[in-house]
């Protein structure tokens, strides 16, 4: 639930399918749409088998006894006069991320319209190769738009890095991890430290490698949770990760 792909690894994959869409383009462009079509459901396929088997839950005999229990989080929650606020500019934040996605049909057609040509003469009168030529074409034009989203997305995320906020309703504490809602694991790994605001009644957990990330849980009794999450060796936060 937590480990989702990191900065480096989603752009890592972001070139790999540039380059690999941008070959069958230039290459065998009758096989671009069944391409694309398959290389979506390959990759919509793996993001869910991985998600499944992140969030699966051990074994209760792997799990042991519970450390700490709390089944009126989100009750709790609603207490919280700032959650509102907090959940509103997350929430515009999504939909931020949202109207990138719709950009996508806005800067492919003024690239192929005002940028593409120049290019290509460029590249026509440089190399000469018609086949090479077509693979930069699309090549360049498909890195411009990924650099042009990406950069967006990452002055996006870091204007509103506390706001990707996950409440759980409720959450048992394990030696081996959180359970949330009776369904999602989450393992205490090295990559998590822990932040506490005992006047609003929570405890975070979050991700030090993604900006961002984290779960709040909220409960009366925020200073026994600390001290049961600090059993565990999770570290607290430095200012950099809040």
């Amino acid at each position: 639930m937590m480990r989702q792909p990191s900065r480096k690894s989603t752009i890592l994959i972001g070139q790999v399918s540039i380059l690999l869409i941008s070959l069958v383009t230039a290459f065998a462009p009758q096989y671009y749409l069944y391409f694309f079509i398959l290389y979506f459901i390959i990759i919509m396929a793996f993001m869910f088998k991985s998600t499944r088997k992140m969030g699966k839950l051990p074994p209760q005999k792997e799990l042991g006894a519970p450390l700490f229990k709390e089944n009126n989080a989100m009750k709790i929650a609603m207490s919280d006069k700032l959650l509102t606020d907090e959940l509103k500019k997350q929430a515009l934040a999504s939909m931020g991320l949202l109207f990138m996605t719709f950009l996508v049909f806005i800067l492919f057609p003024l690239y192929r319209t005002f940028v593409l040509p120049v290019v290509h003469d460029f590249l026509t009168g440089t190399l000469g190769d018609d086949v090479i030529v077509r693979f930069l074409d699309f090549l360049i034009m498909y890195e411009v738009i990924f650099g042009i989203l990406t950069g967006m997305r990452i002055v996006l995320m870091s204007k509103t890095a506390a706001m990707n906020i996950m409440i759980p309703q409720k959450f048992v504490l394990y030696r081996k991890g959180l359970v949330t809602n009776d369904r999602f694991f989450i393992e205490l790994s090295k990559d998590l430290c822990y932040n506490a605001d005992t006047k609003r009644h929570f405890v975070e957990l979050i991700n030090r490698k993604q900006q961002g990330m984290r779960i709040r849980l909220y409960t009366d009794s925020t200073t026994e949770l600390i001290e049961r999450i600090k059993s565990l060796e999770v570290e607290k936060c430095g200012e950099q990760n809040l």
